[in-house]
């Protein structure tokens, strides 16, 4: 696990700047503190910093091949590098390391971008080939790792972290207006975009090549939903068992002590579950509680733990978030307000205490179908059978009507955003339970000057596209793909990533092995959604395994008590950088319309934690990224990176 960054001088004459691509390197620290390397070869620059995961002496990047032709610079694992190791031997490659890196490097020197089609892991990596002239840029099949670049006339950036490619002085620091109203809308960035003008993300199951001067991305992996109808439910079930199995069992290849987060939910039970299969000694597992009692299931945790024998970890905690919350935003890159950040952030640093590496549940609610939404498609073709003067006039005046509540997603909340969302298409309602402000709520908040800056495109777009793509297909599985394309890789592998990589812990994701996902993607929504219940067929197959009591029970997710430290400790916070002061130096929202905001949510009135922390956590990010206070929250990296030249 790594970070990388570097960049190609468009000019091949030009030599890379070796002061450039140090910079660059040195802010990845915390996703790489064993070491760090750079190489200059000829136009390209490529560094990385290293969390030593596999080879702990012979992985060392950037790597070549033997003639120093042929360079790479990776971040991530490749799952199944020794059977690809094996397959190179039996072809005469001799092979200097253990590691996944070299395999990686001489599958790119033979099949170049059509390396990617014969790798299952989570990685992103820059190659550079001098004999052919090919600069190549890719990112995995689900997106689990990150990768951000800029493209200019003179030379193109790339990094692990939108950090890396501001650290060249060249790069220009300006707003995207659109990126921020499309924050706003989802309280994360919706990739390609960034806020930062001219510097896109890398869409997951893609690459970028240079070849010969020319530029071009491709796209080398799509999923489709393609339903089997010919097998049976029982069929599914033992598929379904086996192939998670096998996703967990390859992501236990590892040369440092590792574990697993335990939620006490379905996903991270199954894979604490699997993990104990195959291991000798108990799993190492860690677990976060909240004072507040709705928000806290280590209960549900340690059910799980005793089940399987864990080495169980745990600690209740009621963070400093007034002190946490900068860490976390410059650690998130990207404005992105998910708040269950926090948890995910503290589990990974209870964690990494103990371990260097951890297995984590995500993705199950995306490849088996665990969300309300889901439900609610459902809910809402049986509510609009109700007389429209009902719905309208009496039912959705009496639930707006019901106070607003600080438990844990709760019914209240859950209640309205159905009602609203009801009203509408089918394919705009999945985009209104995840909307956070409305196109018309965003214009109004909008300064005269912020407005006049651009026009902006309905953020609906991004739900639309992936819609496109699956006509024909069944609303289940239309709904499933643009959460597995679009919100999964934006929203929840960005807050793992990060979050993780802050505190140098790898984070590894059976449940999105992209031969799980495709499989997934194979079964019929009749048998995956049975019941409209969700997660019905993952339930089944885990039956068994996990306990009944771990399985049946209610859905609540990694969330955390936002709305009420909105109103106690974290109010002056929030009064003081959405005041009135501090948000017409920001110059891009209305003080009285946020302000307004500010009180309804502080005296009850309504809850509107969601919008609040997106413009918080947005006025932070600003002040770090675009007003000089990038270092501050880091620290210098103890172990300097090694920078050299390539000969010749």
């Amino acid at each position: 696990m790594c970070g990388i960054a570097g960049f190609l001088e468009r000019d091949p004459a030009r030599r890379a700047d070796r002061d450039a691509l140090l910079r660059m390197v040195e802010v990845l620290h915390h996703r790489g503190p064993d070491s760090g390397g750079a190489v200059v070869v000829g136009p390209a620059g490529l560094g990385m910093r290293r969390l030593s995961i596999i080879d702990l002496a012979g992985g060392f990047q950037p790597m070549s091949d033997d003639a120093e032709e042929v360079w790479i610079v990776f971040n991530g694992e490749i799952y199944n590098f020794r059977e690809l190791a094996r397959e190179l031997e039996g072809e005469g490659v001799r092979l200097r390391t253990r590691s996944d890196t070299e395999v990686l490097l001489q599958l790119f020197m033979r099949h170049g971008a059509g390396c990617l089609d014969r790798l299952n892991g989570m990685f992103a990596f820059a190659a550079y080939d001098r004999r052919r002239d090919l600069f190549l840029l890719a990112r995995d099949r689900l997106g689990i790792k990150p990768l951000f670049y800029r493209s200019g006339p003179e030379r193109l950036w790339f990094g692990s972290e939108l950090k890396a490619i501001l650290a060249d002085p060249r790069v220009p620091r300006e707003l995207d207006p659109q990126a921020v109203h499309d924050f706003l809308a989802f309280n994360y960035m919706p990739a390609p975009l960034t806020a930062i003008q001219g510097i896109r993300q890398l869409l997951p199951g893609t690459y970028l090549a240079v070849e010969s001067g020319k530029e071009r991305i491709v796209p080398y992996w799509e999923l489709r939903y393609e339903p089997d109808e010919t097998r049976g439910e029982a069929y599914w079930v033992e598929a379904v068992r086996e192939s998670l199995d096998a996703a967990v069992k390859r992501r236990l290849v590892s040369d440092v002590p590792f574990g697993a987060f335990l939620s006490g939910g379905i996903d991270s039970s199954a894979v604490v579950a699997f993990m104990s299969r195959h291991l000798a000694r108990p799993v190492q597992t860690f677990s976060i509680g909240f004072e507040e009692p709705s928000y806290n299931e280590l209960d549900k945790a340690r059910v799980a733990a005793r089940a399987f024998g864990t080495d169980h970890h745990e600690l209740v905690v009621r963070p400093d978030v007034r002190d946490l919350l900068p860490r976390l935003v410059w650690h998130s890159d990207e404005p992105s307000a998910d708040s269950s950040a926090i948890p995910v952030y503290l589990v990974s640093e209870l964690a990494r205490r103990h371990v260097t590496m951890a297995l984590s549940g995500d993705g199950g609610d995306e490849v088996f179908a665990g969300y309300e939404t889901y439900q609610a498609y459902y809910w809402r073709r049986d509510y609009r059978r109700i007389p429209g003067f009902l719905r309208r006039g009496v039912i959705r005046p009496l639930i707006h009507a019901l106070p607003a509540s600080d438990r844990k997603i709760s019914l209240e909340f859950k209640a309205k955003r159905f009602v609203d969302g009801a009203e509408l298409e089918a394919e705009r309602a999945h985009f209104a339970w995840r909307n956070i402000l409305s196109e018309a709520a965003r214009r109004d908040l909008y300064t005269d000057a912020f407005a006049a800056s651009f026009e902006p495109l309905d953020s609906f777009r991004f739900y639309e596209e992936h819609f496109r793509t699956t006509r024909g297909c069944d609303p289940l599985d239309r709904m499933l793909e643009v959460d597995t394309r679009f919100y999964l890789p934006n929203d929840m592998l960005v807050k793992v990533d990060r979050m993780s990589m802050a505190c140098s812990l790898e984070a590894r994701v059976p449940f999105l092995d992209y031969t799980l996902v495709e499989l997934g993607a194979r079964i019929p929504p009749r048998i995956k959604f049975k019941g409209r219940e969700k997660k019905a067929l993952l339930k089944r197959a885990l039956r068994g395994i996990v306990p009944d009591s771990l399985l049946d029970g209610p859905k609540k997710g990694f969330n955390v008590p936002i709305p009420i430290w909105l109103r106690g400790e974290l109010a002056p916070m929030t009064r003081e950088l959405l005041g009135e002061t501090r948000q017409k130096r920001l110059g891009l929202f209305r003080p009285s319309v946020v302000g307004g905001m500010v009180e309804e949510h502080l005296r009850g009135g309504r809850d509107l934690s969601f919008q609040l922390w997106g413009l918080l956590t947005f006025t932070i990010w600003h002040e770090l990224f675009l007003e000089g206070g990038d270092r501050r929250h880091v620290s210098d990296p103890a172990v300097p990176a090694v920078v050299r030249e390539a000969r010749r």
